[in-house]
């Protein structure tokens, strides 16, 4: 990824490019920030359902909705960019902690919010880059299969 890349992919020039950002390094931050803020914080943020079977549902719905090609293609980058990979890091656990919390709220004791969100994340980014396209009826059904194990209590 240049910026010359980008501005030809773009249709853009360099010099608009150089208008918005000081830098490729000050794009590459603003990217990050901005990503993190839309695709984690913004969700997180939202209200939520009365009841822990419609959370469940809706949390589901949000990450059908994520931009899954252009998460793998994040997750990629992250493998050859410390700064990529910190702020993957940082996604995943803003996910994580806030999807724990929401179940807290909903009744789920912490331990058991923890583990389902930890393999919630997991499988997220497991299927963002081992299928490519996404199919979402796929993701539907994997996220069914997790709230179904979380309603039953899981292992014991």
């Amino acid at each position: 990824l240049t910026a010359a890349g980008l501005c030809e992919r773009l249709g853009a020039t360099r010099g608009s490019f150089y208008h918005h950002f000081k830098n490729f390094d000050d794009f590459v931050a603003k990217f990050l920030d901005y990503w993190e803020e839309r695709y984690s914080r913004d969700l997180i943020a939202r209200p939520e359902a009365p009841d822990l079977w419609s959370q469940i549902d809706e949390q589901a719905n949000l990450a059908i909705g994520l931009p899954h090609a252009a998460e793998a293609a994040l997750r990629a980058w992250a493998t050859v960019e410390p700064r990529v990979a910190t702020a993957q890091r940082r996604v995943d656990e803003l996910r994580r902690q806030g999807l724990a919390a929401s179940l807290q709220r909903h009744g789920i004791p912490e331990t058991q919010a923890a583990a389902f969100a930890a393999i919630a994340i997991a499988a997220l980014a497991g299927i963002q880059v081992t299928r490519q396209p996404l199919d979402q009826s796929e993701m539907r059904a994997m996220y069914s299969e997790l709230a179904r194990a979380l309603s039953q209590g899981g292992p014991s």
